[in-house]
């Protein structure tokens, strides 16, 4: 048999409990909705903030690392330069001893007249040794020529005996003369001038500064130095 109809209380009490079901579901849903949502924002927050974070710690490196640059040129820098004032301190010690040495050699030829003659045949007889031709000129200082022609005989006698009995026309210039600036010592020329031994005081102090300027420094500066 067919339900007994419903009376229009029992309608509306059956309709109030749908209404109530449909709400609760509706609250529940929107729980659901609100918890995701709130959990979704804080991913999002803690995803921002973390993002944030990474920025301002690679900024943050990036400046320390620009600095640490940027102190590590300086002190290059620093030291550099204070390398370069050492450096221009000592050669301006080693210029001095240089420019003594020059000092003495240039009052040699007037306070030691025996000691300059003595020199002058040294180095003419070196000078012949090293070219070993039968015809050498000797060129000097016009104040000189004197003296550099009283040791041309005794040179070439010498010459002959340590060459073995080699004979050499040696001359002295007249015509042309070593600079005024040359404080002494003599330039020999060979094979009709093509071929020129420079034997001044000014040439031998300079061979002797750099072959002894290794030694100079250590002397004067120690071992670091070098």
């Amino acid at each position: 048999a067919p339900p007994p109809a419903m009376n229009e209380q029992q309608v509306e009490q059956q309709i109030q409990q749908m209404v109530s079901f449909i709400r609760q579901e509706a609250q529940e849903k929107a729980n659901e909705i609100r918890v995701k949502a709130e959990e979704d924002f804080n991913i999002r927050k803690l995803s921002a903030v973390e993002a944030a974070r990474e920025k301002i710690r690679a900024e943050f490196e990036k400046k320390t690392k620009q600095i640490e640059i940027t102190q590590r040129i300086e002190y290059s820098t620093e030291l550099n330069a204070s390398r370069l004032k050492v450096l221009k301190a000592r050669d301006e010690i080693l210029r001095e001893i240089y420019d003594d040495a020059d000092r003495r050699l240039a009052d040699m030829a007037g306070s030691n007249p025996g000691g300059y003659r003595q020199f002058i045949e040294g180095v003419v007889l070196q000078g012949l040794l090293a070219l070993a031709d039968s015809v050498v000129v000797v060129r000097c200082r016009q104040e000189d020529v004197g003296v550099v022609r009283e040791v041309v005989e005794v040179v070439a006698g010498r010459y002959r005996e340590k060459s073995g009995g080699k004979e050499v026309k040696l001359s002295v210039d007249d015509k042309d003369f070593l600079s005024s600036n040359c404080t002494g010592g003599v330039t020999l020329f060979s094979h009709g001038g093509r071929i020129m031994l420079e034997n001044t005081f000014e040439s031998r102090l300079e061979i002797a500064y750099q072959q002894n300027l290794p030694i100079l420094r250590t002397v004067i500066f120690g071992e670091t130095a070098m």
